[in-house]
């Protein structure tokens, strides 16, 4: 099932700037879908999607809200210092210590204080024995400091400065639970009303996993199966694993939600086995001796909650799905255009094989938008 000798260059394709949007359609609805099946692609309208959804489908979307996690530091008239907030380590009174990725580092010498002021707070930030501290001088908690300092996180490939419009449009209209430094941006084409009508004909669930820096992280190893995945936090309450359970056709918005149902197959297999560590590592699927059906997962996993009295599951999820997967639960995926050689790209030609290539040929000749702010596709699994 894993192919360890898989080259990155077979991932590879051309994306000129010009496909790479930086701003999404004047209306979410009014983005352009491709659909895939194994026989056609077709080129439609996001607004029509319901068309070509099968009926009494169960469609899983992520409620996670993006953070405002990017912090900006003027070091001097020449020099900006990002700081991206991948996670918060250390929590204290009034001070935070992160993991994070940082623009300019070269720039930002060892225990060189960079500070920040707006009204009358202010705040520091200090890099000491490769840790990083954020630091504040009046009494507010640290989500408060990020949404008076921190800027949204726009991916770096959108080259221009935030406008107060993707303060709206870089959230998913039903995002709820803050935590993701990256937009679902499957989601980001829904509308109120287009899942209102979805919902007469089908089923809509909603669960979480907050973005990470696991998400877009580049490639940047000779062999593909040596990339290290951050793990992501993941959400999931009774009702998710219930609409599982019965679902005939499962369709996920976006990466995140699949590789959220497929963790579930394996949290099933460590419940089973009684593992207290719950979190799903890297390639869980690599030595697996026996298969088990949806219906057997969902119940290992549903008896677990009753007996432990939960009615929601966290846990944390490294899955990195290459081509030669086994999909468990998902039959339909609706996503966006990824980045050549990155992990989504390799996500996308597991579901859907080779046709992967043609896939994105036609929306480059067919000029479709590619990457965050782009068009969707639906695809069909192969």
């Amino acid at each position: 099932m894993l192919d360890e000798n898989l080259n990155l260059e077979d991932f590879n394709y051309i994306l000129p700037k010009k496909n790479i949007a930086l701003y999404p359609t004047n209306k979410r609805e009014n983005s352009r879908l491709l659909v895939y099946n194994p026989k056609e692609i077709t080129d439609s309208n996001f607004k029509n999607i319901d068309n070509y959804i099968p009926n009494n489908s169960t469609i899983f979307f992520n409620d996670t809200r993006v953070i405002k996690s990017r912090f900006l530091f003027n070091k001097n008239q020449r020099s900006i210092i990002e700081i991206l907030v991948i996670d918060s380590v250390k929590l204290n009174n009034k001070s935070v210590e992160i993991s994070a990725l940082v623009g300019n580092n070269k720039k930002w010498k060892e225990k060189e204080i960079l500070i920040s002021k707006k009204h009358s707070i202010e705040i520091k930030a200090i890099k000491e024995n490769k840790k990083i501290i954020i630091s504040w001088n009046k009494k507010k908690k640290w989500r408060e400091i990020v949404e008076i300092f921190g800027t949204l996180p726009l991916p770096p490939y959108i080259k221009r400065d935030i406008e107060e419009s993707d303060l709206n449009d870089y959230q998913t209209v039903y995002s709820k639970k803050e935590g993701s430094i990256a937009s679902p941006t499957a989601g980001l084409h829904f509308t109120e009303k287009i899942i209102k009508k979805l919902k007469s004909n089908n089923n809509i669930d909603y669960l979480t996993l907050h973005v990470g820096i696991g998400t877009f992280k580049p490639i940047n190893k000779k062999k593909i199966i040596d990339h290290k995945m951050h793990s992501e936090e993941i959400i999931v309450s009774k009702r998710n694993i219930i609409n599982l359970k019965k679902s005939k056709n499962i369709i996920a918005v976006g990466t995140t939600s699949l590789r959220t149902l497929e963790s579930l197959y394996y949290l099933g297999i460590k419940i089973l086995n009684k593992n207290k560590n719950l979190n799903i590592e890297q390639y869980p699927y690599k030595n697996l001796n026996k298969n088990y059906s949806k219906n057997e997962i969902c119940n290992f996993i549903l008896n677990f909650m009753e007996t432990s009295n939960l009615n929601l599951l966290k846990f944390r999820s490294s899955i990195f799905i290459l081509p030669g997967y086994n999909f468990k639960f998902c039959n339909q995926l609706i996503t966006n255009f990824h980045y050549p050689k990155s992990t989504l790209i390799l996500l996308i030609a597991a579901f859907i094989g080779e046709d992967w290539r043609k896939v994105y040929k036609f929306a480059s000749q067919n000029k479709f938008r590619f990457l965050s702010y782009g068009d969707s596709s639906l695809l069909f699994k192969k």
